[in-house]
């Protein structure tokens, strides 16, 4: 998995779904508490993509664009913030845009991406939101001077959503999820990661539970790990410091994702994993 990450080959899959219906509940929730809200993405891409007449998409966004299903608030809400056409075109709209959909006047967002053209994409889909800024550049490299600098009363949500196209990727990016939560601990945080094995999300959840962080995992599996193929298997997001009404809208949503996105005779899994001082260590 050296192969530079494509955002766009992968937009809208199952789970860029996953991910954003657990996102989408996660900044509503924030947005209804009143507090300021800031929001970081470290990975943010192109914020839309337009779809070709195949692709990822088909197993993910288009099952449910096909079929909507009678589905609990989570999945309903990320729905109706993703439209189906743009000018006679497919679009998926990436996690700034659904962000910026759901965050009020005075809250405000800040993305990074590191390629230079796709920074200038994300430039062009936001539209000169005056709530966003756009930085190219290492998000997770600004992030510390970012946390110390942010108010106290502030909240801050940060979602990290590397490509994991390097293998030292899952270990240094779970680090620097520690790092930063040290330095603020009051953050809220989002980590997607992909699924095709068991094993390194598995050792990256055990480095992880040996540490001061807490947290849960929710996971979304919907084509069987045994039959393995080139296309995503499934995805987890992992919460630190998210609200109880977070994880029980992703927890009803998680099912009905999987029996609409299964890839073979309704097969998928909804895994969780939630560890707290001192009982995992």
């Amino acid at each position: 998995m050296n192969e530079r990450y494509s955002h766009q080959f992968h937009a809208g899959n199952v789970g860029d779904v996953w991910k954003h219906t657990v996102l989408t509940s996660l900044v509503a929730a924030l947005v209804r508490s009143g507090k300021p809200l800031h929001v970081v993405e470290t990975h943010a891409g192109a914020g839309r993509y337009a779809l070709g007449p195949t692709g990822e998409w088909t197993e993910g966004i288009g099952k449910l664009w096909a079929s909507p299903p009678a589905a609990p608030a989570g999945v309903t809400r990320f729905l109706g913030l993703a439209p189906t056409s743009e000018g006679g075109k497919r679009l998926y709209p990436g996690s700034p845009q659904l962000t910026l959909a759901l965050l009020g006047q005075g809250d405000r967002a800040s993305y990074y991406e590191l390629e230079r053209d796709t920074c200038d994409e994300l430039v062009t889909a936001l539209a000169g939101d005056p709530r966003a800024e756009v930085h190219q550049g290492d998000g997770l490299a600004a992030l510390p001077q970012l946390l110390r600098d942010a108010p106290a009363d502030q909240e801050l949500l940060v979602v990290i959503d590397p490509p994991y196209s390097l293998k030292e990727d899952w270990t240094t990016i779970p680090q620097a999820l520690v790092a930063a939560h040290a330095l603020r601990p009051q953050t809220r945080f989002l980590l997607w990661y992909a699924l095709k094995s068991y094993t390194r999300p598995n050792a990256m959840l055990q480095a992880l539970a040996k540490t001061e962080l807490t947290g849960i995992t929710l996971e979304l599996i919907t084509t069987p790990l045994e039959l393995q193929k080139n296309r995503l298997n499934g995805s987890g997001v992992l919460l630190v410091n998210a609200p109880e009404e977070v994880v029980v809208e992703a927890s009803a949503a998680a099912p009905v994702l999987g029996r609409l996105c299964a890839t073979h005779a309704g097969r998928y899994t909804v895994r969780s994993v939630a560890w707290a001082e001192p009982w995992l260590r």
